[in-house]
């Protein structure tokens, strides 16, 4: 019987000793499928956004985001889900992350709207400088001649409108304070800024708008469009902007006018704007066709 049991001890062992190893085997299995369901990293042309940060230079990219982001934007949790293409074909340019104190005298401090939605009594804010600010679009800047622009109002309204740079100008103006972020990365890709612009609906009562109409197609000089609720176009603060921080805005930001609309996602503030069709049909835009919410809310506003 000695025998015997000397004999079993060796594979008894051998059997504990594989089951370990399957054990470890299942154990590394487990981890890496956990990690591999966490949401992905943001890359920078295979660096990771402290890594391009701390280079202090902006870098143009295409970056990869998680069908479901949650990021931490105002102080608070946001979730944002995004389609799993989302901008793959976007131009991205992130920003150097500087601000500059200003005092925002010309705002009247009991309208100022602040990225909350909700009214300011700050009058020093902190801005984000006009070369500094984020970009993304979906092909090379338009080289848009002020001289010979015009915006054009069209659509189901009774007054079809061509206005030049100089009467856009010369119409009354409103100045807010808003925060514009993009969805894929609200966290890194948002600028603070001070916008001066014709509301949007001062141009669309000129036109007047015809029974019927729903919404309002935008469309920008390097083919992209966007579109907003009738509604959404007729609040006070959506503007069609041509100064930042009072500054005329930068030909990579819109020069010479874009549009700006407060509380809802950056894929909203078409640059370089030069046709508004009035309609009733349900048009999706460049993002929103391809599954982005069409009611842009940034935080439930």
């Amino acid at each position: 019987m000695s025998d015997n049991a000397e004999g079993r001890r060796p594979r008894n062992a051998g059997i504990s000793g594989r089951r370990r190893f399957l054990t470890m085997l299942l154990t590394a299995g487990a981890a890496a499928m956990l990690a591999s369901m966490l949401p992905n990293t943001i890359t920078n042309d295979g660096q990771d956004i402290e890594g391009a940060f701390a280079n202090n230079s902006a870098t143009s990219s295409v970056i990869n985001e998680s069908s479901a982001n949650q990021l931490i934007t105002n102080g608070s949790a946001v979730n944002i889900t995004v389609p799993t293409t989302s901008h793959i074909s976007a131009i991205k340019t992130f920003p150097t992350n500087r601000t500059q104190q200003v005092n925002v005298s010309s705002v009247s401090v009991g309208n100022a709207v602040n990225n909350t939605g909700s009214t300011s009594n700050v009058t020093n804010v902190s801005l984000t400088p006009l070369d500094d600010w984020y970009i993304v679009q979906i092909g090379p800047t338009p080289q848009v001649n002020v001289g010979s622009y015009t915006l054009v109002i069209d659509g189901l309204v009774n007054n079809p409108l061509s206005l030049t740079y100089p009467e856009l100008t010369s119409m009354p103006t409103k100045t807010i304070l808003d925060t514009i972020q993009c969805v894929s990365d609200p966290y890194f890709l948002r600028a603070v800024v001070e916008w001066t612009g014709v509301p949007l609906k001062y141009v669309l009562n000129l036109a007047g708008i015809q029974s019927g109409a729903t919404k309002v197609i935008l469309y920008g000089a390097d083919g992209y469009t966007s579109d907003l609720p009738l509604w959404k176009a007729m609040e006070d603060d959506t503007l069609i902007a041509f100064m930042a921080d009072g500054q005329p805005l930068l030909r990579t930001h819109g020069y010479p006018v874009r549009l700006v609309v407060p509380r809802w996602w950056g894929y909203k503030y078409v640059k370089w704007l030069v046709k508004i069709t009035v309609s009733n049909e349900n048009y999706l835009g460049y993002w929103e066709s391809r599954g982005y919410p069409d009611v842009a809310r940034k935080n439930g506003d």
